[in-house]
């Protein structure tokens, strides 16, 4: 179950028992997570949920969560997504992103799904879903990635 109650997997399959499939996107976290205060909250095969805690930290001038912040947890979604598949030895670049905000955020917390659309050798199609405490949906987005082998 992820956050809200809500089990996201609409589409992937259901993973072997004996396999994580959050090992590696998790073993991906950089200080970022923990500075901006979300983390990688649920996931599976070719999906990714992350929770951002609304905090001081993420504000902008206004009061609202800094439109830049939803990018990068909606960004962390889906790049997710996509380390969710892909070998150890390989890494996830965004080539490309868009994204659109639907109305305001209600509560504590901001809940991106990000989920992989269509694998290719090396260029993946994602999309986000962003969802508030009630499970409203908020954004949605979708993005491009190039697979590439580490150096």
């Amino acid at each position: 179950m992820g956050a809200a109650g809500v089990h996201y997997d609409p589409t992937m399959t259901t993973p072997p028992s004996d396999h994580d499939w959050l090992a590696h996107p998790r073993a991906m976290k950089s200080e970022i997570y923990d500075h901006l205060g979300f983390d990688i909250t649920d996931g599976g095969e070719g999906w990714v949920e992350v929770t951002l805690q609304i905090t001081p930290v993420v504000m902008n001038a206004d009061g609202v969560v800094h439109g830049g912040i939803w990018l990068v947890v909606a960004d962390s979604a889906m790049g997710g997504a996509v380390r969710s598949m892909i070998e150890r030895n390989q890494r996830a670049v965004t080539s490309q992103s868009d994204f659109r905000w639907l109305r305001p955020l209600q509560g504590d917390s901001l809940r991106a799904v990000g989920r992989v659309l269509r694998r290719g050798r090396q260029v993946w199609h994602t999309t986000v879903e962003c969802f508030d405490d009630g499970g409203g949906r908020v954004g949605t987005g979708g993005g491009t990635f190039v697979v590439i082998d580490r150096e």
